[in-house]
């Protein structure tokens, strides 16, 4: 082996050193996430025995509700329309309309998933934007809007439309399908079981996020930890999402939300509403808040898989106690705001010709975050030389081109990240010192 590859592996071995050294008590998750050793394999007998026994099976039952009863049904106080596994997602007044127009056209319209977590209360597991547009809908809350084939009736809300329409929309249903309270699930958990259940509903339609997807499989006290702290205002800030968001999107119910594709952690686009960014309606937040959690150790228990990594993470997590957890929450929010002093609002991004990147990266994110994680207790040195650290961070940049390409994503291109971030800010600290 040369010494120049010698030298860098010894360089990655100080850095997993030193992300050891920084984890808090409690905080290392490295045994939660091996592997079991495989059991022996049940017979068919055993399988059978267990199907018999009715372990993990769904129960349900089928209900139609008259399109005109909607709004007095959700208005009675016996649905749940926000559970916490619901995504942030709104329909367009595009969309609303064209589930009218579907209506009016007898076109079928896939059912909405009840759960019900008790006698007659139910939560709604999928449907909650079919639900709210038929409310709105009857209360003239939108006018009609994109339709394809009904087009002479653009612009009219529901008491405008001719009376024939009114009725013959009023003859319709919506269907449901209700994941019963006898739902029997052996020694499952409900909770587990009903987010499982809406894991599978929701594979269809529009894709969730991963985030969307985690939240809803993974809740629990980190994952509560990470909603909350999607709300710190240097992180809103500094990735472009307004601090009163919830503000906006409260009173935007006839705001029109472009679907876009989805990228790899999307900001926002040139076709929706700048104050309510993709990065809060599908929950990149609260994924930026987890990735530095799970960065904090992804070099000692690294998982090739970003996605699976942080799945497993999050649940491991999970079982953090509150002192952990709470702790945790501190040091990120310490860690983002010293980012936003020393870079300002280019924290996260590159140069690019004579400005910067219109959009932060998530690899600067993930190395600055957890290299500014480890000195914490010199950011006082840093904020004071920030202004040079600012100046130099083009030829900082330009220097390491190959490194901050930010393709690559293999093990050693996240650790050479950290290494080069953590010898520059040092060199600040240094002649600080």
């Amino acid at each position: 082996m040369s010494s120049e590859r010698a030298q860098a592996e010894e360089m990655r071995r100080e850095l997993v050193e030193r992300q050891r050294e920084a984890l808090l008590a409690g905080e290392l998750v490295e045994k939660r996430l091996a592997r079991t050793p495989l059991e022996e394999k049940p017979s068919d007998e055993d399988i059978n025995a267990r199907y018999d026994r009715g372990e993990i099976r769904i129960v349900t039952e089928q209900a139609r509700y008259p399109l005109d009863s909607i709004t007095s049904l959700l208005e009675s106080g016996n649905y749940k329309l926000d559970p916490d596994y619901q995504r942030r997602h709104r329909w367009s007044k595009d969309q609303k309309s064209r589930l009218i127009e579907s209506f009016i056209m007898n076109v079928p319209v896939p059912p909405i998933f009840l759960y019900e977590h008790d006698f007659n209360r139910y939560e709604v597991m999928d449907g909650l934007q079919r639900l709210t547009a038929v409310k709105e809908f009857y209360a003239n809350a939108f006018e009609l809007s994109g339709l394809e084939y009904w087009t002479e009736l653009e612009g009219m809300t529901y008491g405008r439309l001719p009376s024939r329409i009114r009725d013959g929309i009023s003859r319709r249903y919506l269907s449901s399908i209700v994941l019963l309270k006898e739902t029997s699930h052996g020694e499952e958990d409900p909770e587990r079981l009903k987010r499982f259940v809406f894991g599978r509903i929701n594979t269809g339609g529009v894709q969730l996020s991963h985030q969307e997807v985690r939240n809803a499989l993974y809740d629990g006290p980190m994952n509560t930890q990470c909603k909350e702290l999607a709300a710190t205002p240097a992180l809103r800030r500094l990735w472009g999402i307004p601090e009163n968001v919830e503000e906006l999107v409260g009173g935007a119910t006839e705001a029109d939300y472009a679907l876009e594709e989805a990228s790899d952690i999307p900001i926002g686009g040139a076709d929706q509403p700048a104050e309510i960014p993709r990065a809060w309606r599908e929950m990149t937040d609260v994924e930026l808040v987890l990735r530095f959690f799970a960065n904090r150790q992804r070099m000692i228990v690294y998982r090739d898989n970003i996605r699976g990594y942080l799945d497993a993470y999050l649940q491991a997590a999970n079982s953090f106690d509150q002192t952990t957890i709470d702790r945790l929450g501190a040091t990120f929010v310490d860690t983002v705001d010293l980012a936003e002093e020393i870079f300002g609002a280019y924290a996260f991004r590159r140069p690019r010709g004579q400005g910067w990147t219109a959009v932060p990266s998530v690899s600067i994110y993930d190395a600055l975050m957890n290299v500014l994680s480890r000195l914490l207790d010199r950011g006082g040195d840093l904020v004071r030389r920030r202004e040079e650290i600012q100046r130099g961070l083009p030829d900082f940049y330009q220097e390491h081109s190959r490194v901050f390409n930010l393709r690559g994503q293999t093990r050693t291109d996240l650790m050479t990240r950290e290494i080069e971030f953590e010898k520059y800010l040092r060199s600040f600290i240094d002649v600080a010192s």
